[in-house]
């Protein structure tokens, strides 16, 4: 995949291919597969039957030990991730204990786990990450890919949209002389993705091609950064804290990107960050981000940000980002009733 002209990188990004899902299942040789289902029935009975198949799950570190233990005579010779955030995620996971290649078929665009090296996990409630591995190619099935339900690949624009309130995060805490050091490139690779969002917001919407492959360079040009830098210091902050703290503490399980982009409007009105941008990003991709099409209370969201600092990890080398410190419930109100008016509703 070509990189756009004139676009701040940082890394390497990983190898990505266009290339069919069942093409490349039937190359692979003895393939053990994490999956999601949908869509792997939809062509299971077209590929060479794996040698393991492992459904993902809520990336539980003791459920994903099991799998390890229960898989580790399979004689598998690759792992293959096919799905979303669950099923990428689990496979990097067994790949990265079993000592396996990786191959990630991403079968939706709502959330950017296979460009990533980092393997998350979760213990105790919270978010932890383990170890990293990078996969030996990621196959970008574009016709695979936009057969799953639009809201699904709209979804996709959280973890871009997430740089919109990562960097105001990382920026408040280089100020209070906290945290990781600032990075002019790694803020201008976050600013540039921001403006390149909002330029093809129509292609997001529609579910294009070519909408799919931006999303996916998108998300290749972050993993790579995020590699380089060490830290995912300018795409990931206190909306991903407060989506960690908030499925911890309700147990709910909600598509990443929609939850995150609820999170982007909601937090931008708690830092007083341009929230209408992020409103007119949202409402402009159709992506389902009202709190009542999500079933998030006013009090799941206060509580959740009145407790994040307690609640959530912190960053592996420095101190929470001041502007993650608990919220005054006035303030959280507040930003809830803004991110009510300011969210898509019931956008199919």
């Amino acid at each position: 995949m070509n990189e756009p002209d004139d676009t701040p990188m940082l890394g390497e990004p990983f190898e990505c291919v266009e290339r069919s899902a069942v093409e490349t299942l039937r190359e692979l040789g003895r393939y053990l597969i994490a999956v999601n289902d949908p869509p792997w029935s939809s062509i299971a009975d077209r590929v060479p039957a794996p040698v393991t198949v492992v459904p993902s799950h809520d990336m539980e570190l003791a459920k994903l030990d099991l799998d390890v233990e229960h898989t580790a005579d399979d004689g598998a010779e690759v792992v293959v991730g096919f799905g979303g955030g669950t099923a990428l995620d689990t496979a990097k996971y067994l790949a990265w204990k079993r000592g396996l290649p990786l191959v990630q078929i991403p079968t939706i665009t709502s959330v950017d786990a296979g460009f990533t090296d980092a393997i998350g996990v979760r213990s105790e409630g919270r978010v932890r990450y383990v170890g990293t591995i990078v996969p030996e190619e990621v196959v970008l099935d574009i016709d695979l890919i936009r057969s799953a339900p639009a809201r699904l690949n709209r979804a996709g624009i959280g973890d871009v949209l997430s740089c919109h309130t990562g960097l105001h995060d990382w920026r408040a805490a280089v100020d209070a002389g906290e945290g990781i050091a600032w990075d002019d490139a790694a803020a201008e690779l976050g600013a540039s993705l921001l403006a390149e969002l909002h330029s093809v917001i129509v292609d997001i919407r529609e579910c294009t091609p070519e909408g799919i492959r931006w999303l996916a360079d998108c998300y290749r040009r972050i993993g790579a950064a995020c590699a380089a830098l060490g830290h995912s210091r300018f795409e990931e902050g206190s909306e991903h804290f407060w989506a960690y703290a908030y499925e911890h503490a309700t147990g709910a399980h909600h598509v990443h990107g929609e939850l995150i982009s609820f999170a982007v409007v909601a937090l931008a009105h708690v830092q007083d960050n341009d929230p209408e941008f992020a409103h007119l990003v949202v409402s402009g991709a159709g992506v389902r981000a009202h709190p009542d099409d999500l079933g998030i209370t006013r009090e799941q969201f206060v509580g959740a940000l009145v407790g994040l600092r307690a609640s959530n990890r912190v960053w592996p080398t420095s101190p929470t980002s001041p502007s993650m410190t608990p919220t005054p419930r006035s303030t959280s109100r507040r930003a809830c009733r803004c991110a009510r008016e300011h969210s898509v509703i019931n956008v199919s």
